[in-house]
């Protein structure tokens, strides 16, 4: 059972899960950080020497400006503008695909008082 446990915070325990679950050499997980801001916007991988832009990358919905339709305590439904876009700094969670012909933000890291 020891060897289930990992080390370090919450992002470093999902690193690690995925890579020891998902196990194969077609996707690689990362972290990164956002050095420009949306929509046209830079993120430089951890341990790469280069930037990738908004081309190379495929962004989750939830990581972007969006539109969703809510209901609260059942009430009618209303629209909601949510925001929620990388700023310049971010640290993200980045899969490599493709043999490193693409590269999915998958989510934002926490600050680490946060856990």
């Amino acid at each position: 059972m020891a060897e289930l446990l990992d080390e370090g915070g919450a992002g470093s325990k999902l690193r690690s899960l995925i890579k020891r679950v998902g196990a194969n050499t077609d996707t690689r997980i990362e972290f990164g950080t956002i050095t420009s801001a949306f929509p046209s916007f830079s993120v430089l991988v951890d341990g790469m020497k280069i930037e990738l832009d908004a081309d190379d990358c495929v962004v989750a919905e939830h990581l972007t400006k969006h539109i969703r339709t809510v209901s609260i305590n059942g009430g009618a439904a209303s629209i909601m503008d949510v925001n929620s876009v990388l700023t310049v700094g971010a640290r993200v969670i980045v899969a490599q695909i493709n043999d490193g012909q693409t590269y999915v933000i998958l989510d934002r890291i926490g600050a680490k008082e946060a856990y």
